[in-house]
């Protein structure tokens, strides 16, 4: 099932790739598979992202803020800058960008 990636999937796996060095944006296919390739497991990854999330609040660096607008809304709404990414937002964020094949779920 398709749905939009959201504003912190987005983050986490830019500061995943920010972490390993990479760049997510115009690469070939191969490059990509090389990039899955050296994403650690979900624990570590998540590691890297809270660490450069707690190096960006330390430095009082707070780039923008995450703004939540849908259609039928009368205003944005904005939320601060995150200080921490919970597993599962990083999880999903892999998942729908193809960087991560996602878990089976079982039919019950």
């Amino acid at each position: 099932m398709y749905r939009p990636r959201r504003p912190r999937e987005e983050l986490a796996v830019d500061l995943l790739l920010a972490a390993l060095g990479e760049h997510r944006f115009n690469r070939s296919a191969q490059e990509y598979s090389n990039i899955c390739g050296r994403i650690p497991v979900l624990k570590q990854a998540h590691f890297l992202v809270n660490e450069q999330l707690n190096k960006l609040n330390q430095a009082g660096m707070q780039p923008y803020e995450i703004c939540y607008f849908q259609p039928g809304d009368l205003a944005p709404i904005y939320k601060p800058f995150p200080t921490s990414i919970s597993i599962q937002t990083l999880r999903n964020g892999l998942v729908s960008t193809g960087f991560r094949d996602p878990k089976k779920r079982r039919r019950g």
